[in-house]
């Protein structure tokens, strides 16, 4: 037996993590695993009567690594060096990872972002927003591909040029949930990748969702919610990024608007108000490059670069944000837009340049 035939066997348990991942290998070799008697394996601490048991009774991982094969999914154990690196660093990672599609290593720059299934159309529209605005500059958007929030930044990543969007599934990869997404899935496998943990088959079992939300903030540099009601499956996935030391981003809503309480907590919490994602990557140092300009610009025009983004917007609404007079921050507009970085749209609007389409 090689080594990845005795994790998808160990994965396939449904019993053993990193932890008992770990123990098992300070006691054996993980390629002995068919001839190790249960008796055995209840010597590693942690492992009892019921894991030895689900261990021994286990598929074989023969079936599994063939279909997977035939599927075009490639099946990392947590040892592979295509498993990201980002995840074998938690304390808790995947024992194996299901992949279809391709990462790169652009995909490093990556914000997680999540909401409400049940979202209103301002939280589906702001989510479209954020997730074509932080891909066109590169950045990947990584969700969960479930309704509502989750297929909107997926869909708006890959609206970007060259957007690239993970999905990380809370079934197995051969049973998409929610299954209207499925087509949604198989673009964005051309344009990045889905990613599970669970076993080809599993189906969306409640308790999946949890462990799903570790690797969602795990793959990411921050967490962005966009919509949660006070009990909602993206706080979870915002306590998860917390514990991992990534940021924690949300975007405020109606104080009517049940779903926003979530977000107002965290807001009150200490987490970042986000209106813009200039926002989220002032906060992250990772990605200062892609938004810091390559040309010469004074401490003003800079302050006011800031905050224009790829959604067009006026100079009050610049001066606004920036506490700056709006006399002044037009000067730096023009100023700005001779340099290349902004664009007069007419009518008194302004965008930035995006810098992969050169316009």
């Amino acid at each position: 037996m090689t080594e990845l035939e005795a994790l998808v066997w160990l994965n396939r348990s449904g019993m053993v993590g990193s932890a008992l991942l770990r123990r098992l290998r300070e006691r054996f070799e993980l390629t002995d695993l068919p001839r190790i008697a249960r008796r055995d394996l209840e010597r590693v601490p942690g492992i009892g009567p019921v894991t030895a048991r689900a261990i021994r009774e286990a598929a074989p991982p023969g079936d599994e690594i063939d279909r997977a094969g035939r599927e075009g999914i490639a099946i990392l154990g947590c040892t592979d060096p295509a498993f990201p690196p980002a995840l074998r660093t938690l304390y808790d990672h995947p024992v194996i990872l299901y992949r279809k599609g391709d990462l790169t290593e652009s995909d490093a720059l990556a914000v997680g972002v999540v909401g409400s299934r049940e979202c209103t159309d301002y939280g589906r529209r702001q989510a479209l927003r954020f997730g074509q605005e932080l891909a066109g500059l590169r950045i990947t958007v990584v969700s969960g591909l479930a309704r509502g929030v989750d297929t909107a930044a997926h869909r708006g990543a890959l609206r970007a040029r060259d957007g690239r969007t993970v999905a990380v599934l809370g079934s197995g990869l051969l049973r998409v949930y929610p299954p209207e997404n499925a087509r949604l899935l198989s673009e964005i496998c051309e344009r990045g990748a889905a990613l599970s943990e669970f076993p080809l088959t599993s189906g969306p079992v409640t308790a999946n969702f949890p462990r799903r939300n570790r690797l969602i903030s795990g793959l990411t540099s921050g967490v962005l919610v966009v919509e949660a009601a006070e009990r909602s499956g993206a706080l979870i996935t915002a306590d998860w990024a917390l514990e991992q030391g990534r940021d924690v981003f949300c975007l405020p809503g109606s104080i009517e608007s049940p779903l926003s309480r979530g977000c107002h907590r965290l807001i009150k919490q200490g987490a970042k108000l986000v209106e813009d994602p200039a926002d989220i990557l002032e906060e992250i140092p990772a990605f200062a490059a892609l938004v810091e300009p390559s040309v010469s610009l004074s401490p003003l025009e800079r302050s006011v670069f800031r905050h224009v983004s790829q959604k067009p917007c006026t100079a009050e609404t610049a001066a606004a944000a920036s506490r700056l007079p709006s006399t002044t921050v037009e000067q730096a507009l023009t100023s700005l837009t001779s340099k290349g970085l902004v664009r007069h749209e007419g009518q008194g609007l302004y965008r930035r340049v995006d810098p992969a389409q050169g316009r």
